[in-house]
Formats: structure tokens, sequence, C-alpha cells
């Protein structure tokens, strides 16, 4: 299983933390450090900074040389398909092939209500996710493209720049391990599928869901990866992983705070969590990080999974 960070940066982080942890994550031999996309703090503390993801990207990509950089995930709320393939088609050439494109409904209401984004009903929202899929994917794919949808229409459109990745970057879905029309979409669509903060069990369930929407496309359902994100608090000591938690635990949602559903303990403790996770299925673990003590834990994730099964 591959590890992966994605960096919660509307938790107030600066361009300087965010560049130290993805070049921590690059030398400890991360496969990619996404940044969350949100217009406000995702804690609820609105006095946090939440600077713009796509931004701070485009720097990460010429200051690093192998980790993968993207966003995990974009909502579709926040702009139009069309400037989102951009975006991610740009970094791809900024980063020089190394851009993946995390795409999601939206669930953050607050920062809808405060920065003037219309938030639909969660049906709605799915359907505005099926249809930017469609159109993200047909601009990297199509020359020339045309599409006349139920919200987008594009006629004749000559996509540049055309992405160095082909046929083009990683499109990830993001959703939760209960969604319903998510698996079906990311059959049709993308190349991964990431589910927060899933137990193992949650997993094997996904993984049956994606595997069949796959073979109702005829498409070999290898080709669809399934990933997790979650939450890490891990230290050498049972002392030091209650003292961290105590910090991360900070500003958390309720919802989040489940620690049967993060990576937590002792090394050994993580190694089994780690290995119950990829036995399920999951081919990438996105770990969520946004404070100082997350540097110490990387490398120590990193020697647990270079370690023989």
């Amino acid at each position: 299983m591959k590890l992966c960070l994605s960096i919660e940066i509307q938790e107030g982080m600066n361009y300087a933390q965010t560049l130290a942890l993805t070049r921590a994550a690059e030398e400890a031999g991360f496969d990619a450090a996404l940044l969350a996309e949100h217009y406000c703090a995702s804690s609820g503390d609105s006095d946090r900074m939440a600077a713009d993801a796509w931004v701070f990207l485009s720097a990460l990509a010429r200051e690093t040389r192998r980790i993968r950089l993207g966003t995990l995930v974009s909502p579709v709320t926040f702009r139009h398909p069309s400037v989102l393939a951009k975006l991610a088609a740009t970094l791809d050439h900024v980063s020089e092939g190394r851009a993946e494109l995390g795409v999601g409904a939206g669930w953050l209401e607050a920062e809808h209500a405060a920065y003037g984004f219309p938030f639909p009903a969660p049906a709605r929202r799915v359907d505005l996710l099926e249809e930017q899929l469609e159109v993200i994917k047909g601009l990297w794919t199509q020359d020339r493209f045309t599409h006349d949808g139920a919200e987008y229409h594009l006629q004749d459109c000559h996509f540049t720049p055309e992405p160095v990745q082909q046929p083009h970057p990683r499109l990830i879905v993001g959703g939760r391990p209960t969604s319903k029309r998510l698996p079906a979409l990311a059959a049709a669509y993308a190349d991964e599928y990431v589910i927060s903060l899933a137990l193992p069990e949650e997993c094997e369930l996904v993984r049956q869901l994606l595997d069949r929407a796959c073979q109702e496309r005829g498409r070999d359902p290898d080709t669809l990866a399934l990933s997790v994100f979650t939450y890490a608090c891990m230290a050498e000591t049972k002392q030091q992983v209650d003292e961290q938690l105590t910090l991360l635990m900070d500003g958390l949602r309720p919802e989040m705070r489940d620690t049967n559903r993060w990576i937590v303990g002792i090394p050994g403790e993580g190694l089994e969590q780690l290995r119950r996770l990829e036995t399920a299925g999951a081919h990438r673990l996105f770990l969520a990080v946004w404070h100082e003590s997350h540097r110490d834990m990387l490398a120590l994730l990193a020697d647990l999974t270079a370690r023989p099964s």
C-alpha cells in the first residue's frame, strides 16, 4: 500500500508549513501530497487562514521533484468544470507530469453560505459531479469536444494545454463508505475512488461495489483503485501518542474524532492497522495532516510500510 498526504491547508496552514510537510513526505518516500480544497476551515474555526489550494500547488510543483500533487478534493460547487480541467492540466505541465485531480460533491455548507456558492441538495450535487466528470474527461481526451448537458454546454472545444500524462492525469472521486451512486460514477470516469475514515470491513464492501460497477460497464476492476482517507496519530511510546492525540483533537468536528477509524498507536499497532486496510483492498492511504507534530510521524509511517509482510 502506498502512503500519501492529504494536507489540510484550510486549518491555518501557510505556504512555508505546507512546503515543509510536502518535502518531508517526498524525502520519506510518500507517493503523493494532495491538498484539501476549502474556502474556510472545515473545523469551523473562522479565524484560521484558508489559502487557495491551486496557487499553493503551482508553487509546490517548482519546489519538489518526485511527489505527485493535486487536490483531495475539489468541490464541484466551486467552479465550472472547464476551469477545473484547465487548472489540473496546467499543473500537469508545471509539475512535469505529476498532477492528480480529486473531485467531490462538496459537503461543507458553511463555506458555501459565507462565500456565496450555491449549495443544492445532495442528489443534485451528485448530478453536478457526474456531469463535471464527463466534461473534464471529455476535454482531456477528445479533440474537439462538444457537450450539451443539463448544466454545462460546450461547443467544439479545442482544449489546451494537452496534459503531459496520457491519456490524462489521475482522476479521483471522493466519497463516503456509505455512498450509493459514487461507486458507479467512479467506475464510469475515475482512476481511483477514495473513501473517508473507512473501517476494513467497509473497504471490503466498497471494493465489491466497485468491482460490480466495473463489470457492468465491461471494465477491468483492477483498473479502478480504492483508497482511504484517514487521520493518524503515531509515536514511539503510548505516552507520546496520548499527548499528540490531545493536540490533534483540538478543533476537530465530533464525527472526525472516532479514533477506531484512525491509524493510532505505537509502531506495531499502526502496522497492524495498515495491513488490515491493505488486505481489505486499500491501494493508497491518504493521511490528513495539518499540525507540526505530523512531520515526526512521516518517517515512522514510511518505515512501517517498508517492513516485509
